[in-house]
């Protein structure tokens, strides 16, 4: 242990205070059965080890008083500190928050469950203090590493997230709840994540390079309830559309012009289908209406949602610029469609979605540098 000075970068201040090894912080809701078994074993494992640790439990006013056990606690472990929030405001946010006041040089979170093995805190904490990663993640999906307990259901759940997230980050388990990090490597203004998944949140916003995954055991809980709910699986797909629009804007922006081409694909065939079914309207006619009304539809969409424009930002200049492009997009379709079926004998459904992919990216890129020029 010794004193220095840490400046929080949010806060525009200095505060002294002793700097310590590890900062552990365990967000809870409802874990009184669970909590003090967790603690004793926490600071244990710091004694055995000659870690100079704290703990931080930061709890969202547990209706089993979860936050009093804690306070009893603190009478033995002056390490021990507590946070309670007036609300259930979180995992992701509870982390921050316990962030925010540790003094750790290596700070990290682990759930309140037991779920998670505290005799593997040492072998994470020295994988940065001794063997100098970023980060060490306790992995469940790495040699060496097992879940007991868990249910088809369950299972399938984690390695479809874990699948989901490959695209923004090499960890094996980026699922984890259980993981540490080197304090200079966090901006805490930067996380803003919902819901369960921090460490996906900081892996992807902090840019962590050396990470090492330490195979854990993952017990499921003997006390309480799991906090998993279609609430957390929303706001962990928000968050990948998040990562997605960070990472990727270019993907991103053709993804949003994309989808807005399928919206008035589907108004274009339902415009046709009613004027000539229901209105007696040849289906030559109706096919010319359909599509005006679905090019209109996809400018008004694309101008405000695709390429964030004002709606009355030059909209007829531009509208006549966007219908341009979409008539030379529907000839170029008609080519490819022509000459894959034609020339290369191609089946014609398949002719027609790689025509579509290709004329679309077209699209993409006329209206991108002419209609949507910045």
């Amino acid at each position: 242990m010794w004193f220095g000075i840490y400046v929080k970068k949010s806060y525009k201040q200095c505060r002294v205070f002793l700097v310590m090894d590890v900062s552990i912080v365990v967000p809870t809701y409802n874990e009184a059965g669970n909590i003090s078994k967790l603690v004793r074993k926490i600071f244990f494992e710091f004694e055995e080890n000659k870690i100079d640790g704290e703990v931080i439990v930061v709890d969202d006013n547990s209706p089993d008083k979860t936050w009093e056990i804690v306070e009893g606690l603190k009478k033995k472990f002056p390490k021990l500190d507590l946070i309670r929030r007036l609300g259930k405001l979180g995992l992701s946010s509870a982390v921050i928050e316990g962030w925010k006041i540790s003094k750790g040089d290596v700070i990290g979170v682990m759930d309140a469950d037991l779920s998670h093995p505290v005799d593997k805190i040492h072998e994470l904490y020295n994988s940065i203090r001794r063997d100098n990663f970023d980060m060490a993640v306790g992995s469940r999906y790495v040699k060496g590493g097992k879940i007991e307990g868990w249910g088809f259901g369950r299972l399938f759940c984690s390695k479809g997230s874990t699948l989901l997230a490959k695209v923004f980050t090499k960890i094996k388990d980026p699922m984890s709840g259980y993981f540490m990090i080197r304090r200079d490597m966090v901006n805490i203004d930067d996380l803003d994540a919902k819901g369960f998944k921090i460490l996906l949140e900081v892996a992807v916003k902090m840019k962590v390079k050396k990470i090492k995954e330490v195979p854990i055991t993952f017990v499921n809980r003997a006390e309480g309830k799991s906090k998993a709910s279609v609430k957390e699986i929303r706001f962990y797909l928000l968050n990948l559309w998040g990562y997605f629009k960070r990472e990727y804007p270019g993907l991103y922006e053709f993804f949003k012009f994309g989808i807005v081409g399928l919206s008035g694909a589907v108004l274009n065939l339902m415009v046709f289908y009613l004027m000539t079914r229901f209105l007696g309207v040849h289906y030559m006619g109706s096919a010319v209406v359909a599509f005006v009304l679905a090019a209109t539809s996809n400018y008004l969409l694309n101008k405000v949602w695709t390429f964030n424009e004002k709606i009355g930002h030059k909209i007829a200049r531009k509208f006549v610029q966007f219908f341009v492009v979409s008539i030379v997009t529907l000839g170029i379709n008609l080519g490819i469609l022509f000459a894959l079926v034609e020339n290369v004998g191609i089946h014609y459904m398949l002719a027609q979605a790689i025509a579509i992919l290709l004329s679309m990216i077209f699209n993409y890129v006329g209206n991108k540098i002419w209609t949507f020029r910045k």
